[in-house]
């Protein structure tokens, strides 16, 4: 979902592991927020065209969930994290109890319940499987098929006749092959906010929408087993991130250290 505070003209663009669920809670309990939209957009039970939680602004404007006369009254955010510190953190979630822990909630906001029965089956089964390549493949094959595999794709798609891309829309909503990377979901926002300074960028925004009180960002979706990201990188496997994302870590100044 994206969240957006109408009183204050403020719309926040979720990125996966970057701390968007903790300014998500935020937004919502202190500022009104309400997430846009309710709940995933789905074609023909099958196919997610809007997300709950991730979309970009474009998404949300061509499926008319906000037009782009109303969107430009709004200040735009959302945040990035160092992709070698994301990535190592992704990883532990699938190694750890963190995902078996949400295919077997009840919840009904959880990610694998919001679409009905039908997704949920798919679900589950897509994320035992990607448990047990985790498990038993390790850290830098695990990155690789993460990492590589779609970035090739991606690019042979950029390189496709956009007359064709046009006839593919289903393709192109299809989240499996699309790799998570802050690019895609941060095109067109406003402000960028790191995950490193969560409180201090984060407090920035909403003294530059009126609000002056300081308000601290909780630890929510913490990552059970969490160690230091370099521990988890073999130099092949920096390497593999050095590579396939080196305009995301020269865009914001990341680096491995």
């Amino acid at each position: 979902m994206a969240i957006i505070c109408r009183d204050y003209k403020l719309l926040f663009i979720q990125v996966p592991a970057t701390g968007c669920s903790s300014i998500s809670k935020v937004l919502i309990e202190k500022l009104g927020g309400e997430k846009l939209p309710q709940k995933d957009i789905m074609l023909a039970g099958k196919y997610k065209l809007v997300a709950e939680k991730h979309n970009t602004l474009k998404q949300l404007v061509g499926f008319n969930l906000i037009s782009r006369q109303e969107l430009k009254s709004y200040l735009t955010f959302g945040t990035v994290r160092n992709p070698f510190d994301r990535f190592a953190s992704a990883y532990q979630r699938y190694i750890s109890s963190w995902w078996e822990e949400i295919i077997q909630s009840d919840d009904p906001n959880s990610s694998a319940n919001r679409a009905g029965k039908a997704h949920r089956e798919r679900y589950i089964k897509e994320v035992q499987k990607q448990i047990q390549f985790a498990r038993e493949e390790g850290f830098e094959k695990w990155l690789s098929r993460k990492i590589v595999l779609d970035q090739r794709f991606d690019r042979h798609l950029k390189n496709l006749p956009k007359r064709w891309l046009r006839k593919q829309p289903l393709l192109l909503t299809k989240n499996s092959r699309k790799m998570n990377i802050a690019y895609p979901l941060i095109d067109g926002v406003d402000e960028v906010i790191r995950f490193e300074h969560l409180d201090r960028d984060f407090n920035k925004i909403l003294s530059q929408v009126g609000v002056n009180e300081y308000i601290p960002i909780p630890h929510t979706n913490k990552t059970p087993g969490k160690k230091p990201y370099q521990e988890k990188y073999s130099l092949e496997a920096r390497a593999i991130v050095e590579q396939e994302l080196a305009k995301e870590l020269a865009t914001f100044g990341y680096t491995f250290d």
